[in-house]
């Protein structure tokens, strides 16, 4: 019987861990690290928590020296924040297949940035839902002291100029030249733009 209960805890264990794992959008394999948000089981996207698990994951993989993106997109800011580890630990990245929205954002980090044949990056205007922004409102006027949605939007206003102003700055810092990065920012928040490899090359995004 005790035999019998230590086979049901260790099978509930393994299967604890094969669950993590596979939920992770992070592969190693020797110098290449593949970070894949299309093959999890929520397919969430990029998301709060994997700037996390890549930092940790190049503290105690030191011989990692590129990272494979393959994302639709996801959550901005975690992808600033993994964009910055990327260009701190100066890894090279790659695109396979596709890296789009957000994911950009962390592929412009690489010091070597590269395209497979028939791969694709795309390019869009960020957005916020109406009904979003409404729940952000109902949920913060208080801490922030909005006595009025006009309050808020002034708010809005001035934050979102500021982003603009934030990502126009890192495209430039990375290279990309102010005409394409001028065209990012006209590119369709409801479509995606998938620039030719020539346009992505004679505007510093791709470096070979």
């Amino acid at each position: 019987m005790e035999a019998l209960m230590r086979t049901i805890v260790l099978t509930a264990i393994l299967l604890a861990c094969s669950s993590w794992l596979s939920a992770s959008p992070f592969r190693i394999d020797g110098e290449n690290l593949y970070y894949n948000t299309t093959d999890t089981e929520d397919d969430d996207g990029i998301a709060y928590g994997h700037e996390d698990e890549l930092l940790d994951l190049l503290k105690t993989n030191k011989g990692i020296k590129t990272i494979h993106l393959n994302s639709g997109g996801g959550m901005i800011e975690p992808a600033q924040d993994m964009s910055a580890i990327i260009i701190d630990a100066q890894l090279d990245t790659h695109v396979e297949f596709k890296c789009a929205s957000a994911c950009v954002t962390m592929f412009l980090g690489g010091l070597n940035r590269t395209l497979d044949l028939g791969g694709k990056l795309g390019f869009h205007k960020s957005y916020w839902e109406a009904e979003s922004i409404k729940e952000y409102y109902e949920s913060q006027k208080e801490d922030e002291k909005w006595e009025s949605p006009f309050e808020f939007a002034s708010w809005l206003y001035e934050d979102t100029q500021a982003e603009l102003f934030i990502e126009f700055e890192y495209l430039l810092e990375r290279g990309v030249s102010p005409s394409f990065a001028i065209d990012t920012l006209k590119a369709g928040a409801d479509g995606m733009w998938y620039p030719r490899r020539k346009q992505l090359l004679e505007a510093g995004v791709l470096t070979e």
